[in-house]
Parts: C-alpha cells; structure tokens; sequence
C-alpha cells in the first residue's frame, strides 16, 4: 500500500465507498419501486375512484335540487337557468362515471349497473323537463317527487356500494405500502451505518496518505511564481509532490478564467441596470399616463359644467327670447349627456379593472339593435355629411339571441361613436354576420385611419394615439379599452385592421346564442302583452324634492295617482294603512330609514308589490343588495324618460 501513488489511494478508496453505495442504491431503489407501485395503486384506484364517486354523489345531489328548481320555476328564464345548471352537472357526473370505469378493479358490472341507474335517471329528469316546458307543472312535480326521489335514493345505494369496494381496496394497499415503508426505513438504517463506517475508515486511511504531501505542496506553492522554470511538465513516474506542485500551474489558469468571469459578470450587471431602467422609465411612462389622463378628465368634466353653469344663469333672465331659450335649453342637454357619458365611462372602468363588471342576458332581436343604433346615429352622421350604412346577414325572426343588450349595444356604441369622431367625409358601415358559431360584428369607416405602429395600443386605458392628438378631439380615451373589456367578458376577442389614411375596420367576434322558435314566440307575445297601465297608485319614497319632482313629471306622462314618502319610514306607515299600493319607486339613501331597511319591512306584511329601487348607487353589489333586500328591479339615476317608461310598464302590467 505504500508503494500506490496519491491518485491511486484516492481511486481505491472512493471506488470502495462507491461499491457499498451502488449496491445499497439498488436495493433503495427495489424498495422504492414496491412503495411506489403500491401508492401507484393508490391513486389509480381507491383515491381517485372514491373521489369519482363522491364527485358523482355530489352532483347527483346538485341535479336533484337542480331539478326541483326546475319544477318550481316561475318563469321561462328561471327554468332555463334551472336547466342549464343540470346540463352542467350531467356532463360533471359523465367525467367521473369514465374515469370510475377505467378506474374500477372490481367487477365491471356494479359499475354498469349504477351508470345504468343513473342513464334511467336521466330519463325521467328529461320527461319532468319536457312535462315543464309543456306547462304540466303538477304532473312534473309528481314524477319528481316520486320516480325521480326514488331513482335518486337508488342511485346513493348503488355509489354506495363502489365507495365500499374502493375503501376495501384502500385499506389493503395501506397495510402493504405501511410493510414496505417499515423495511425500507430498516434497510436505510443499515445502509447508513454501513456508509458511516466503511467512510470513517476510508477518511483514516486517507488523512494518513495526504498529510504528509500537503505539507510538501505548501512548501512548493509558496515558491511557484519564482521557480516557474524547474516545473516538470512531464509529471509520468513522479512522486506526489511532483504532481502538486505542476497543478500548482493551473492555478494561475483558474485564476485567468475566474478574471474573466468577473468581466462576464460586470456585463450582464450592465445589462440587468439597463432592464431595470427600462421597467422604470416604463413606469414613469404608466404615471405620465395617469397624469395626463387627470388633467383629461378636469377638462372633460369641467367643459359641460361650464355650459350647463352659464346657459342655466341666462335661464334666469326675465323676457328671455324663446329661441334663445331652446338652444340654450338644448346646451344644457348636451352638456349634461356628456357629463354623464364621461362618468359613465369611469364607472365602467372601474367595473371592469375590480371584476365587478357582468352581464345580464335576455332575448333580443340583434336586428333591432342594429336599427336602433342607425337611428340614433344618423342625426350626427347627417351632420357631417357620412353615409351611414348597415349589414345584417339574418332575416328579423331568425335574429332572435340570448345577450346582454345594454353592453352589445354600448360596445358598438362605442366603436361609432370613434368612427365618427375621425372620418370627416365618405362612409360608416357596421353590422355583423354568423361565423362558425359565432358572431362576427364590424365598423369600418373611411376616416383618417391609424398607423400600425399605434395598433397595439389603442385599446389601453387612457390612451390616444399621436393622431388623434393632433386632431384635438374630446374624449376620456376609454371607449375602446372599455369595448374590449366588454367584449373579453362575453367570451370573444376585438381588434382592428387599418393603416395611416386609407380608414379603420375595427372587429369584434362573441359567442352566437340563437334562440329557439318557441321562446321567440313567447318574447315577441311578452313585449305584445304590456298594457295601458292609466290610473295605478304609485308610491315614490325619495327625500331630495327636486329628485322627487323630475320624477313626478315623469309619471305624470301617464296618468298615475302619485304618493310621496320622504324617507323610508314613512314609505313602511303608508303600506301598513292598507292602502292600495300597485307599484313603489324606492331611493336607497334617504334619512331615519334607509331604502333597503325600508324594503325588508315592507316586504314582512306585503310580498306582492313591485318595488323598484332607484339610486345614486350604480356598483354591482350594490344591485345585489337591494335586490337579496327584496326589491323586484334596479334603475341607476340618472333616470331617462325611455328607461323609466319601460320598467315601469314592465312591472305595472303584471299586476293587471
């Protein structure tokens, strides 16, 4: 053992340690594949069967109250929403039953027998669904609560009996992986005291063969850079003080690479400097936009207050022309629709960046929006001389959709309305057609276009483009990233196609949801069923008397008897003297009882009257409120004539 050279020792003694360790790794490694099998089995049966199983539980569960609701729906909307709530949960029970069938290391039949059990569910479910539609509301609930409830229970029993099969199978494979587990920890044990001792004495045997060299190699490597010329290169049949001390060379060559990587170093410092730079001017940028969004905005608000201030000061003078008084009337109006219009634009931002934007479906003719937004626009395009040019691709009767109308129309609205605000001569076309499935919507015009370099960023919020700039144009910048907002949340995508002079096509395509012929007929008898309503008692609880007097002459335009309450308290003393209340326009802020708190009282004594709650308050949650408070529909101040007619003909006519 003398004899064997430095390198020699190392190789002995590393390949011992290396045999034990290899040996010790193939049996850790047979060990671990026995564990492994077993938590393989694990998961591939008893775990992910009985999580089937009970995801199967569960959602027969969810279809069974699904299904009540569905029997007790009131109306076309609450049982369709009731429906698709089954569907969504048939297709979850699907999933599970396909993977449980993999799955299954029983026998195959008591998995067929339950999928059998619950395909027989699904039948009965799809008779009370159509019994539903057919408008046999006694026979569905019959079949519900009796061949329906049974074939339930029966379906439980029958998952009953796979969940018990899976927890068997679990228990088996537990005790086997619990053995395994014990002898692999014993053998490791072993293993280890093995490695320590076998170490412990390869360190000794070591440490006794280096000491005595690494006192030559400091000797030699205090004189390397002074004694360079007596290094052998040739290190063959020499001793180990030899060897050490020429790889006292390569010292110096790590040394010239470590130099390097420093250089390397301080360069990808420069370029990480530069990143960071970069992200700050970015956010420097981001706040300028902020900023300069701000000062927008201060103009913006305060360009039609100034007119609606002024105009309403020469309103006050006596002998006023009435001319005068018209346009000056018609200032006012104008300046009071922007100011909404730039507030509603903020609201909806805002909605839209704390996910409390969404939509609220309802069936529509998409042709009448279309005729609808022709007519409202055609004013202003006739004003600038543009043609203004439609494209339907479906007949009025097949154009029939499930949307939410205020948004489509608000999203196209916006489009035109940027349209109009860049072309100055030609055409404005927009319309839509179906496309795989899809709707595919356009506005294309023959503006001043937008240079491709702009693209990408013209649906930001707060931006415009250097165009645009140059044009001083009015607007927030927030129409198109509001559009897009919209359009992401009805599952579609929007995008524009131009270049700088040649005009602007602006895209956007969402989901196509035709609506059957039978609801059709029913919608267009609904919106043929809204009666004369003359002669209804109303009771408005507002406490601000100008509020309360705008809408006071509103309803005067149709003949009602109107009582007011000025808080919440007064609106509950008024029910409860019995009069004959048809309908209550309840505000929500108002002293000693607030609307909501006026609501729930109303509705311990009174379930039937409409209550409509109008509010200053325009949030999502604050429609959810005061509709879990009991209130039957939701008008957002400010309150337009065509908006309030309708919702109050809406709830007037069912109560005829």
């Amino acid at each position: 053992m003398k004899g064997l050279k430095f390198q020699t020792r190392l190789i002995l003694g590393f390949s011992t340690i290396l045999l034990f360790s290899f040996i010790i790794g193939i049996i850790a490694f047979i060990e671990i594949k026995t564990i492994s099998k077993n938590t393989e089995s694990i998961y591939h049966h008893p775990l992910t069967v009985s999580n089937s199983v009970r995801d199967i539980n569960i959602s027969i569960n969810a279809i069974h109250r699904s299904m009540k609701d569905v029997v007790l729906a009131k109306n076309i909307e609450e049982l369709y929403e009731s429906i698709l709530l089954v569907n969504k949960h048939d297709r979850q029970v699907y999933a599970s039953f396909k993977i449980v069938k993999e799955r299954f290391l029983g026998d195959k039949e008591v998995v067929n027998d339950t999928y059998s059990a619950y395909r027989d569910w699904e039948k009965i479910r799809n008779e009370v669904i159509l019994l539903k539609k057919g408008g046999h509301d006694e026979r569905a609930a019959d079949i519900t609560r009796g061949r329906g409830a049974f074939q339930v229970n029966l379906l439980f029993e029958k998952t009953k009996i796979l969940t018990d099969f899976a927890q068997s199978k679990a228990d088996e494979f537990y005790h086997n992986t619990v053995e395994s587990e014990e002898k692999s920890i014993a053998i490791l044990i072993f293993s280890i005291s093995l490695i320590l001792l076998i170490s412990l004495i390869t360190a000794v045997w070591l440490s006794k063969s280096i000491s005595r060299p690494i006192h030559n190699f400091i000797e030699e490597i205090s004189t390397i850079f002074t004694n360079q010329d007596d290094l052998i290169d040739n290190i063959q049949n020499k001793s180990e003080q030899e060897i050490l001390g020429i790889t006292s060379k390569k010292l110096r060559s790590g040394y010239q690479k470590l130099n390097d990587f420093n250089k390397e170093l301080d360069q990808k410092i420069e370029q990480r400097t530069s990143e960071l730079k970069e992200a700050k001017e970015k956010a420097e940028e981001s706040e300028q936009l902020k900023s300069a969004f701000l000062a927008n905005m201060s103009h913006e608000i305060r360009t039609p207050l100034n007119s609606i201030l002024g105009f309403s000061e020469f309103l006050k003078k006596d002998n006023l022309p009435k001319e005068k008084k018209e346009l000056y009337l018609n200032m006012i109006d104008n300046g009071g629709q922007r100011l909404l219009t730039i507030i509603s634009d903020i609201v909806d931002i805002s909605k839209i960046e704390s996910n409390q934007f969404s939509l609220s479906y309802e069936i529509t003719m998409l042709n009448e929006i279309l005729d609808n937004l022709e007519r409202q626009f055609t004013i202003v395009t006739n004003k600038k001389g543009i043609e203004l040019k439609t494209v339907k691709s479906l007949d009025d009767y097949s154009s029939f959709i499930s949307t939410d109308v205020t948004r489509l129309s608000q999203v196209i609205s916006n489009l035109l309305e940027n349209s109009i605000k860049f072309t100055e001569k030609g055409t404005i076309e927009f319309g839509y057609k179906v496309n795989n499935n899809k709707l595919l919507f356009h506005v294309r015009d023959s503006g001043i276009g937008i240079p491709k370099e702009f693209h990408y960023l013209i649906f930001e919020r707060f931006r415009q483009t250097d165009t645009q700039e140059s044009k001083l144009h009015t607007g927030t910048g927030l129409g198109l990233s509001i559009a897009r907002g919209i359009v992401e949340l009805f599952g579609g995508d929007i995008w524009v196609e131009s270049e700088e002079g040649t005009g602007a096509c602006f895209y956007f395509e969402i989901p196509h949801l035709p609506t059957a012929s039978s609801q059709v007929d029913k919608k267009i008898k609904t919106d043929e069923f809204f009666l004369h309503t003359e002669g209804k008692t109303i009771l408005v609880v507002e406490d601000e008397p100008s509020n309360y007097i705008y809408i006071r002459d509103l309803l005067s335009e149709f003949n009602y008897n109107i009582i007011h309450a000025k808080n919440g308290q007064d609106a509950v003393d008024i029910i409860n003297t019995k009069i004959n209340i048809d309908l209550i326009l309840m505000d929500i802020k108002m002293p000693v009882m607030n609307g909501l708190q006026a609501t729930r009282e109303i509705r311990k004594t009174n379930k039937k009257v409409p209550v409509i709650a109008q509010t200053a308050y325009a949030m999502l949650e604050d429609k959810r409120q005061a509709l879990n408070a009991g209130c039957n529909d939701y008008l957002a101040k400010p309150i337009t004539f065509k908006a309030f007619s309708e919702i109050i003909q809406k709830h007037l006519s069912h109560t005829n």
